[in-house]
């Protein structure tokens, strides 16, 4: 406590007796730098907490930089200490414990739970920095303000602002956001597909209620739309062998023609039955 006392001001030192930290602790806090005796001195997480964060640090677990940083944010209130056991297993797990500790962190700001973050971000769609925020990939944010849906944003002020030049946000590394996390995912999964783009632009502009649309919604639509796309290649699959049927029949004379002119009345019938009346049909 003496060379505490020295490191030390008078209120964080009065911060650290207040606390009754551990003798782990405190000989942790003597031996490393004043930041971190400081941002303990006035933490809001419990004492049991900060000696899982110290021991973790001191078994190799986490960085310094992780412990710093997860402290600094337990100023404003202890929140995330309740993921803990799920912020170590994801570390075990194979985290790497900068982006496990962004998340912690996070956690304490959204309505997310830690696991739920961390999907988000294993998913490509979201990403964690050394903020507080849970922000969109750059490239799902195209994807999402090109379907014609409001993204919101956090400047470097941490003003919360609606996003009006995706490029200008992006260019400022702003902090989008998106808070149907569901829809981004399945938009991120989707935008893979090769005729993702066509797709997109088809529903940016026929879609009426686009900010309403939910991932099952989208999913459907793209359905939908496959159909659709299936009947006109179906259709022209047909009006080629048809154009061809026709043509060999030219070829061959009238005879030949009167002679298949039931066969001819018949794909007529068909063709023109495939091009009125699309069908429900699949791939295969």
């Amino acid at each position: 406590m003496e060379k505490l006392s020295n490191m030390v001001d008078n209120a964080e030192y009065a911060g650290i007796f207040k606390h009754h930290f551990s003798d782990y602790v405190l000989e942790f806090l003597a031996k490393n730098t004043r930041e971190i005796a400081d941002r303990l001195a006035h933490t809001k997480l419990s004492n049991e907490a900060a000696e899982r964060l110290v021991k973790a640090y001191d078994s190799n677990i986490i960085t310094y930089g992780d412990l710093l940083h997860i402290t600094n944010y337990s100023l404003v209130s202890g929140g995330c200490e309740k993921y803990l056991n799920d912020y170590f297993s994801s570390i075990a797990a194979g985290l790497d414990s900068k982006t496990a500790s962004q998340i912690l962190v996070a956690a304490k700001f959204e309505d997310w739970s830690y696991n739920e973050i961390r999907g988000l971000v294993d998913s490509g769609t979201y990403q964690v920095g050394d903020n507080t925020f849970v922000a969109l990939v750059t490239d799902v944010a195209r994807e999402i303000d090109k379907l014609g849906m409001e993204l919101f944003a956090y400047d470097k002020s941490n003003d919360f602002y609606l996003v009006k030049d995706i490029e200008q946000a992006i260019a400022n590394g702003d902090a989008i956001t998106f808070s149907r996390s569901a829809l981004a995912v399945k938009i991120n999964e989707m935008r893979t597909q090769p005729d993702w783009n066509a797709f997109r632009d088809y529903i940016a502009e026929d879609m009426e209620d686009i900010e309403h649309l939910t991932a099952d919604g989208l999913v459907e639509a793209y359905q939908e739309y496959r159909v659709e796309e299936l009947n006109i290649e179906l259709s022209r699959k047909v009006d080629r062998n048809f154009e061809a049927f026709i043509h060999g029949i030219r070829e061959q004379g009238v005879d030949e023609a009167i002679s298949r002119c039931y066969e001819i009345t018949v794909k007529t019938n068909i063709q023109s039955h495939i091009e009125s009346e699309p069908a429900d049909i699949s791939e295969e």
